[in-house]
C-alpha cells in the first residue's frame, strides 16, 4: 500500500529565448531529465544560458550549494535577460535547493519573493500550494539544519509487514519503534500518538497535505532533536505530524505509526537495501553509473524501455510498479492496438482512486546493470496527481524483489541491482 505526500507542484516558464535554451527547457519542463543532461551542449548557448541550464542540472543532481552559487550568479547579473517565468524557476530552484540543505530560512525568503512578485503566473491550486509551503518554511525557519553523525558501519534489521513495506527499528524520546523506510516520502512522518510518546517538538502553525485522492489533511510540523538508525545519529529531523486515522488503513488493520523520508535517507549517502537488512557504511563506493537525480523532494532513476531513457520515481513505500499518464502518451498507437482499456485502482493516505487505464505485460525495463521482464503493470491514462503530470512511471517492489540487493548512493547519485 502506497502513502502519498504530496507538498507542492512547481511550474517551469513557457516563454523561452534561443532554439537550443529552448529545446533544453522543454526537456526538463517535460521532466525527460536524463536526456536533458545527455542533449546539454555548452557551445550552443550564451554565457547566461550556460549558467541557467547548468543551475537546473546542479539542483538535479543534488549538488544543492553549487547550484544556489550559480542561481545566485544569475539573479545578481542576468536577471533582466530572462522572462518573468523562467526568473521564478530560478527562485523555486533557490528554494528546493535551500530546502535539502534545511535551510528553511532562506525557503521562506526565496518563497516571498514568488508570492509577492510573480503570485501571477500561478494557476489557483499552485496559489494555494505556495503559500502552504510558506506555512511550512516559516515554521521551521528558527530550526537548525538538520545534521548526522555517522560513526560506524549499520546494519540494520529490516521487518515487513502485510503490505510488503520496508520496516526498520528508530529510537527517539527513550522509545524505540519500526518505521517504514520510504525513499517516495517528501518529509518523514509520524502520527499524532508517536509523537507525543517520541517526545517530538511540537512547531506552530497547520498545513494541508494532498493525498492521492485529491483530498486535504490538515497536519503539524514537529522536529526530533536526535533521531537515532543504527550507527547514525540525527539532529533536527523535521516530521510531517499526521492524524493517526488517515495512517490506519482496511478498518484499522495496518496502521503507519511513522515513516523515515527522502530528507534523512540521502543524508546516510549510500545505502544497500537487502531482503532482511539494510546496510549503510561509513566508507562510500563510486561508479560511473549516474542515473540517480532528485526533483526537488523526489528521488528520480533513469529507466531504459526498449531505447527510449525515461525518468521514473522510485519508491521503496510502493508494492507495484506503476505506470502514468505521460506513458501512455508517448506510447499512445501501440497500446491502443494491443491493450482494452479498463478501471484501474490504487491507494495511499485518505483511500483509494478509480481511473481509466490499461494493465501491460512483458515490459523489459533497465536499471542501472540489472533488467528484468515485469507482468501485469498498471498504466494510468489520466493524470491523478499534479507532480505525476511528466514522470513517466514509478518503479516499485516488484522490480526490487527480483534482486538480492538494491544500491542507492546519493553522493555519487546512482542506483544499482545485483542478484
Amino acid at each position: 500500500m502506497k502513502l502519498s505526500i504530496v507538498i507542492m507542484v512547481f511550474i517551469t516558464g513557457s516563454i523561452l529565448s534561443g532554439d537550443k535554451f529552448d529545446q533544453l527547457l522543454k526537456l526538463n519542463q517535460n521532466k525527460d531529465y536524463f536526456k536533458l543532461i545527455e542533449n546539454y551542449d555548452n557551445s550552443e548557448l550564451n554565457d547566461g544560458e550556460k549558467l541557467y541550464i547548468n543551475a537546473l542540472v546542479l539542483n538535479l543532481r543534488n549538488r544543492n550549494e553549487e547550484s544556489n552559487e550559480l542561481v545566485s550568479v544569475l539573479l545578481d547579473k542576468y536577471k533582466g535577460s530572462f522572462h518573468d517565468s523562467l526568473v521564478m524557476q530560478l527562485y523555486e530552484t533557490k528554494m528546493k535547493n535551500s530546502v535539502n540543505m534545511f535551510n528553511y530560512k532562506d525557503a521562506v525568503i526565496c518563497t516571498e519573493t514568488i508570492i509577492n512578485n510573480y503570485f501571477g503566473l500561478l494557476d489557483s491550486t499552485e496559489k494555494d500550494d505556495m503559500k502552504n509551503s510558506l506555512v511550512i518554511w516559516q515554521a521551521a525557519k528558527e530550526l537548525q539544519e538538520q545534521s548526522v553523525e555517522i560513526t560506524g558501519d549499520s546494519r540494520i534489521k529490516v521487518s515487513r509487514y502485510m503490505a510488503g513495506l520496508i520496516n526498520i527499528p528508530v529510537k527517539c524520546g527513550g522509545v524505540e519503534e519500526d518505521f517504514i523506510f520510504d525513499t517516495g516520502a517528501n518529509f518523514s512522518v509520524v502520527n499524532d500518538t508517536y509523537a507525543e510518546k517520541m517526545k517530538l517538538v511540537k512547531l506552530p502553525g497547520k498545513i494541508q497535505v494532498g493525498s492521492v485522492t485529491g483530498t486535504m489533511i490538515t497536519s503539524q510540523l514537529a522536529y526530533a532533536p536526535l533521531f537515532e538508525i543504527g550507527s547514525m545519529k540525527f539532529k533536527n529531523v523535521l516530521f510531517l505530524v499526521m492524524p493517526d486515522e488517515s495512517l490506519s488503513f482496511a478498518g484499522g488493520l495496518y496502521v503507519i505509526d511513522g515513516i523515515i523520508g527522502l530528507p534523512v535517507i540521502k543524508e546516510m549517502k549510500e545505502i544497500h537495501i537487502k531482503e532482511k537488512e539494510i546496510f549503510v557504511p561509513k566508507q562510500k563506493t563510486t561508479t560511473g553509473l549516474g542515473n540517480l537525480l532528485v526533483d526537488g523532494f523526489i528521488p528520480v532513476i533513469e529507466v531504459v524501455d526498449g531505447k527510449d531513457s525515461l525518468a521514473f520515481t522510485f519508491d521503496t513505500g510502493a508494492k507495484r510498479t506503476l505506470l502514468y499518464s505521460s506513458y501512455y502518451t508517448r506510447n499512445k498507437a501501440d497500446i491502443d492496438k494491443n491493450y482494452k482499456m479498463e478501471e484501474i485502482e490504487f491507494g495511499g493516505a485518505g483511500g483509494t482512486v478509480k481511473v481509466k487505464g490499461f494493465k501491460l505485460d512483458n515490459k523489459l525495463f533497465k536499471v542501472g546493470s540489472s533488467k528484468f521482464k515485469l507482468e501485469d503493470i498498471s498504466l494510468l491514462a489520466e493524470n491523478i496527481k499534479d507532480h505525476d503530470k511528466s514522470f513517466f512511471g514509478n518503479l516499485g517492489q516488484d522490480y526490487m524483489g527480483e534482486f538480492g540487493e538494491m544500491i542507492l548512493n546519493f553522493e555519487d547519485m546512482y542506483v544499482d541491482f545485483r542478484k
